[in-house]
């Protein structure tokens, strides 16, 4: 039997049409070296926090049926004290708990293992629905403990001081309740050979199928009108307002969402009285910085805790004249150790003393600020480096809008509007989440020195591609303030 899981199970609270289609896995799935990574260091996380409790017997074996047998012998022996990977289903509902452990009543404490760093809703939900199938399978849960992992935690410590605790007994117990009494209605809706029509709700906005579903052939959603905060979303939701242009003249929006929304009706592009001033006090010799990083959640290096960004490379266009490229500078790290300080070093050597440091998004800024406060030696040229920066995004975000941007700044959705010949479908890496991965996959040793040759080069030419791309935009918004005589 196909058994409906945690993910199904709050898929469903979200939308039933979600859990539905979850249950019979028709939604995208996650693909690329990042998913890669998350599931390798997740499997590490789990299999680490099995020091925790000493004397356990694992019940994971190779098939889920023969692991939710061999958990019920386990239950039912009272000389055994804890369990990790222990498996139960009841009424049609299954679960894999990270631990358990024998009170001297009979009744059980129940631990979460978490790869994230603090506390969040979505745990103490997995938490519950955990908590349900277990009374559903007849054990008494008197203790639920959240173990995530610490802040304090550092590379070489002990693995026993990678997680913390967090009691939230109280949190499961409020939620358990309400789960055991829409179970019997959420089976039934997800085992229905009818899939529940969807609704219109907030919760569309980041749907996986939603282009595929309500919005198939949808233009300019509310969602594209940006930063709409969810009262607002809720209001208009609840009227029946779907798009845009269906949105009142007199409903309260910020200017932002005015513009955008005066752009769909009129079917305009947005450009300021400012931007040309924006422009101009981009001062020459132009300096175009990407940064990537990685982000793991062991850490990869001594001195170094759990989800510590660490920058990794960096790419840098100069120019004297917009749009032309005078010089490209470029460095990655040496995948073996924290190459923090010989970034910064390099940073201040290739940026030189004068000129704008072109950047999208405030990434970058804060990176050099943190930069400057771990070496302290450095600092003022550092600060006076980032104090140099210009941030695209938020100058398109002031100053310029296209409906094709769907609400958006970031560059992923900017670049192909503005600079449509320009793409990344050609390069072996092109997207951030799948360099940080590869970084990763190269520092934890899983590729050998070919392999790191080429992943190198592959990091270069996306990183490089990324500057590039700053150049174009700039020649583009620089066009435009002549063009259009702003």
């Amino acid at each position: 039997m196909n058994y409906i899981n945690k993910t199904v199970f709050l898929n469903y609270f979200s939308c039933p049409t979600l859990g539905w289609l979850s249950k019979r896995r028709k939604l995208p799935k996650l693909t690329g070296l990042n998913n890669e990574v998350l599931i390798l260091e997740g499997n590490n996380v789990h299999e680490k926090s099995h020091v925790l409790f000493a004397g356990a017997v694992n019940a994971k074996t190779g098939k889920h049926q023969e692991s939710v047998e061999y958990t019920k012998k386990l239950v039912a022996d009272e000389n055994v004290k804890s369990i990790v990977e222990a498996s139960f289903v009841a009424d049609g509902f299954s679960v894999r708990v990270d631990a358990l452990e024998r009170l001297s009543d009979g009744s059980w404490h129940f631990y979460e293992v978490k790869s994230g760093s603090k506390y969040k809703v979505k745990y103490v939900q997995d938490m519950s629905f955990s908590a349900m199938v277990l009374a559903k399978s007849g054990l008494k849960v008197a203790n639920s403990t959240l173990l995530h992992l610490s802040h304090e935690y550092n590379l070489g410590m002990d693995d026993s001081k990678l997680f913390t605790a967090l009691d939230c007994t109280q949190r499961v117990a409020l939620r358990v309740p309400g789960y055991l009494e829409y179970a019997p209605k959420i089976f039934e809706d997800i085992e229905s050979e009818t899939m529940p029509a969807p609704s219109f709700k907030r919760q569309c906005k980041n749907c996986p199928v939603f282009e595929e579903c309500l919005g198939k052939g949808v233009k300019n959603s509310i969602f594209d009108l940006p930063r709409l905060s969810i009262p607002a979303m809720e209001e208009l939701v609840l009227k029946g307002i779907d798009t845009i242009d269906k949105v009142p003249e007199d409903f309260e929006l910020t200017d932002m969402q005015r513009i955008v929304r005066n752009c769909v009706i009129t079917g305009t592009t947005y450009i300021s009285e400012n931007l040309k001033t924006e422009i101009e006090n981009i001062k020459p010799p132009f300096y175009y910085l990407d940064f990537e990083s990685v982000t793991t959640i062991m850490p990869l290096y001594p001195n170094v805790a759990p989800h510590t960004q660490l920058l990794t490379q960096f790419s840098i266009h100069k120019s004297e004249v917009v749009g032309e490229v005078r010089a490209h500078y470029e460095y990655i790290a040496d995948h073996t150790k924290d190459c923090r300080r010989e970034i910064a070093e390099k940073l201040i050597e290739y940026l030189g003393d004068g000129g704008s440091i072109i950047t999208y998004a405030n990434f970058e800024h804060v990176a050099i600020l943190r930069l400057a406060a771990m070496f302290p030696d450095l600092c003022e040229k550092l600060q006076a480096v980032a104090a140099r920066i210009v941030d695209f995004e938020l100058i398109i975000r002031k100053n310029y809008y296209d409906i094709r941007f769907h609400g958006k700044s970031s560059i992923k959705k900017v670049l192909p509007v503005m600079i449509a010949d320009m793409s990344y479908a050609q390069l072996e890496i092109g997207e951030g989440g799948d360099a940080s991965a590869a970084f990763a996959f190269m520092a934890m040793g899983l590729y050998d020195k070919e392999k790191i040759e080429q992943t190198k080069a592959n990091l270069l030419k996306y990183c490089a591609q990324d500057t590039l791309a700053l150049v174009k935009i700039h020649r583009f918004l620089h066009n435009i303030t002549i063009q259009s005589n702003v």
